[in-house]
């Protein structure tokens, strides 16, 4: 008993640790700078006041926390405008469906399911019968990876008027469930890939059949404690308490979602936390502090009837590099991924977590690819080569064609920006100092910037957006 005691202990004190640890150090100046540049250029015009916050970490090596904009646009009812914080909460949206299988696959370790059985094996036979119909046997896996054939209870136009006319209105599972059944089966189990969001209502019904618990509870108990996750929650109000991000939703005009009662969302959308505790979580689910490695095997499977799904996590390839994670969007629009990179600059691979404060912001081409190119090796090298052997500091890199590159320097020198072919674009003289220079007439692209001063050359690739 003593050692079973000890190791839990100790578990728990590494798993803390590692949560600690995510912000004990800084990224270099250098990428930091073009980190805070890449979410600045990010927000999108369609809102007045829009906002978005971004954590990077790079494991064994840095965290980086950014916001830029506004949290709250001034639309939300009885809140002022207010300014977004790097650890602002907001509602994290499908990335709850993460969560959710984590839950699931907990609960096989723990021998009290397997991801096998059919669901009539844990839900009563009316609901199984009359409401959720399946033309063939509908296993717990099928909800895992979106081919159960189940409708979006999402799309049922009657259910979304419900929760647009009046958002603080709570829900029952069987409810949200009903929303998406009752629409009729969109094809048989395992024939082919549907994203629903009944699936993960479903399996949060499962959760509190087998515990006795609240799905709620459960998921605190399994991975909001453990992980000492102190931002994040199932809230019961309406209200997120302290700095949020705001929800906000163009359907022909703007409404407001930020206030809404997370029943609304139970289980596929209603957790609440920040970027670096959704890192925290992700990075700890990867490396097997919360289930074991046949259980992430599982995760990452992906059925041939699915669409690049697993079990609560969506893949994709990022400039031929595996990037998976998930996105969510309730009114806002959220990222958690992880990038299986080997760079100088991130040898085992980085976390990115981010949020929009408005739903439908444009995120791969806006945060994921200029992100991706800032830790490539080829950028990240020049970068770290700037910072440690070299007296010329150029930043930030990715820039903005509206706004200055600086440049700093121990000295009097000169730069020249080229195009890719080495054609000559611009020359500016340097001086001891920081030196800010005006790119607005370079169209977006990349180029070559060459700086020399006082014996020391710098030279690398610069990218304009």
């Amino acid at each position: 008993m003593k050692n079973k005691t000890f190791l839990k202990i100790y578990l728990i004190a590494q798993i803390t640790c590692i949560s600690i640890c995510l912000k004990s150090q800084g990224p270099p100046a250098a990428i930091a700078n073009s980190l805070q540049n890449i979410i600045d250029n990010a927000l999108p015009n369609q809102l007045n006041n829009s906002g978005m916050v971004l954590s990077i970490h790079v494991p064994g090596k840095w965290t980086w926390e950014g916001a830029s904009g506004y949290s709250i646009c001034g639309m939300t009812s009885g809140q002022p405008t207010t300014i977004a914080l790097p650890n602002s909460k907001f509602r994290v949206g499908s990335i709850t469906k993460t969560m959710v299988a984590t839950c699931i696959l907990k609960l096989e370790e723990n021998g009290l399911l397997n991801t096998e059985d059919p669901i009539e094996n844990y839900l009563r036979a009316t609901l199984i019968n009359d409401t959720i119909a399946p033309s063939s046997t509908l296993k717990i896996r099928h909800l895992l990876n979106h081919t159960s054939g189940i409708s979006n209870s999402a799309d049922n136009p009657t259910c979304q008027a419900d929760v647009l006319n009046n958002p603080l209105g709570t829900h029952t599972i069987e409810e949200a469930i009903y929303c998406g059944a009752s629409q009729g089966e969109i094809f048989p189990p395992e024939f082919a890939w549907g994203y629903s969001n009944t699936n993960y209502s479903i399996l949060a019904m499962i959760i509190e059949e087998i515990t006795g618990l609240s799905y709620q509870d459960y998921l605190t108990q399994n991975i909001i404690n453990p992980l000492t996750l102190s931002e994040t929650e199932i809230p019961t109000t309406p209200q997120i308490n302290g700095n949020h991000m705001g929800c906000y939703w163009n359907i022909g005009s703007w409404i407001d979602l930020t206030i809404i009662h997370p029943s609304t969302y139970t289980g596929w959308a209603d957790v609440v936390s920040t970027a670096n505790d959704l890192n925290i979580f992700y990075s700890n689910l990867l490396n097997g502090n919360l289930l074991n490695q046949s259980s992430l095997t599982k995760m990452k499977t992906i059925d041939p009837a699915s669409y690049d799904y697993g079990y609560g996590l969506d893949f994709y390839l990022l400039n031929g590099h595996d990037y998976y994670g998930h996105s969510g969007e309730v009114a806002n629009t959220s990222s958690m991924f992880f990038a299986d990179v080997n760079t100088s600059i991130a040898p085992n691979g980085y976390y990115l977590t981010y949020n929009f404060n408005m739903q439908g912001a444009e995120m791969t081409n806006a945060v994921d690819i200029p992100v991706y190119d800032l830790l490539n090796n080829s950028i990240s090298q020049t970068i770290e080569n700037t910072l440690n052997k070299s007296e010329i500091y150029i930043y930030p890199n990715p820039v903005n064609k509206n706004s200055q590159l600086n440049i700093k320097s121990s000295c009097t020198g000169e730069c020249i920006i080229s195009d890719l072919s080495g054609k000559k674009i611009a020359t500016t003289t340097i001086y001891n100092g920081n030196n800010q220079v005006s790119i607005q007439e370079l169209e977006s692209g990349i180029y070559i910037i060459e700086c020399k001063a006082n014996g020391k050359s710098k030279t690398e690739k610069l990218i304009v957006n």
